[in-house]
């Protein structure tokens, strides 16, 4: 019994709201955009009597908000599919956060093998068995994106799904072992830019452009993608080329804030100050 009201006592702590002029903002891989943006966000802060920690490597948009139901996290930054996602999945918990600011833009690279004949996403449907997609591991930005697609249009829930990512996903779709992988990046981001340097003789970017996809919307109800393409040259040798864009889904990575935490008014409004200050760096520095 004595563990038992210990534990209670523990787990109660855990989720106590955000100290008076203190926020834990959860971000993502320590060498990626998500991270740079939270240490501008904080950097921002400084001098206005909030404290901004940065908390690093949470796994991404799905590990910050598993962390952010924990407690962990007062706010982070994520890709609005991680909240469409939640929504679906965990209604009550969806509504436990609000978005208080746009970042910058991002953009659904898909990359397929040359070999497999695939020149859009949107082929996927037409033989499901017949393909795989790599998505790295369960929660990653590209996992949840296509399980937005899916709820879309469930043509696509008979493609094979991989964990693959990173050099592994990069060489398996270059020898066909895969057919495809997603990557949800700001443009020119490291992955792509390998791939484009040391794997394009065996990898195509190709287009998104299944209608069925504009049909999502996030927990606000509001388009959760836009349509537009990766300009020409953005991957100029070997992927694209300098005459040949992409078009592609893109969206805005966005602060959330977990309103059952951050319940102090002049937090909160500190906290949006802050970082719609930092946005016009966070925007520059990663893209419109």
């Amino acid at each position: 019994m004595k563990k038992f009201f210990l534990i209670a006592a523990a787990l109660t702590l855990f989720a106590m709201p955000a100290a008076a002029g203190t926020i834990n903002l959860c971000t993502g891989a320590a060498d990626q955009p998500y991270a740079s943006a939270g240490e501008m966000i904080a950097a921002e802060a400084s001098g206005s009597g909030l404290d901004i920690n940065v908390v690093k490597d949470t796994g991404g948009s799905w590990g910050n908000v598993k962390l952010s139901l924990k407690g962990e996290c007062h706010a982070f930054i994520a890709q609005p599919d991680s909240m469409a996602y939640l929504k679906r999945t965990e209604p009550a918990n969806a509504a436990k956060f609000v978005p208080i600011a746009d970042l910058h833009r991002e953009y659904l690279h898909a990359l397929c093998s040359k070999e497999s004949g695939v020149e859009d996403i949107g082929d996927l449907e037409n033989d499901a068995a017949k393909y795989s997609i790599a998505l790295g591991e369960r929660g990653s930005g590209a996992w949840l994106i296509w399980q937005n697609f899916v709820a879309e249009d469930d043509d696509y829930a008979g493609v094979r799904q991989t964990d693959e990512s990173g050099d592994i996903a990069l060489s398996a779709v270059s020898n066909n072992q895969t057919t495809c992988m997603l990557v949800p990046a700001a443009l020119k981001n490291a992955t792509v830019n390998g791939a484009d340097e040391f794997y394009g003789s065996g990898l195509a970017l190709v287009g998104v452009n299944d209608g069925d996809f504009n049909d999502a919307v996030d927990p606000q109800g509001k388009e959760l993608y836009s349509w537009t393409e990766i300009p020409s040259g953005t991957y100029p040798k070997s992927l694209q080329g300098w005459f040949s864009s992409r078009d592609t889904v893109s969206w805005t990575a966005k602060v959330y804030v977990n309103k059952t935490l951050v319940t102090d008014q002049a937090d909160l409004k500190a906290l949006i100050r802050t970082v719609m200050k930092a946005r016009s760096g966070i925007v520059s520095n990663f893209g419109s």
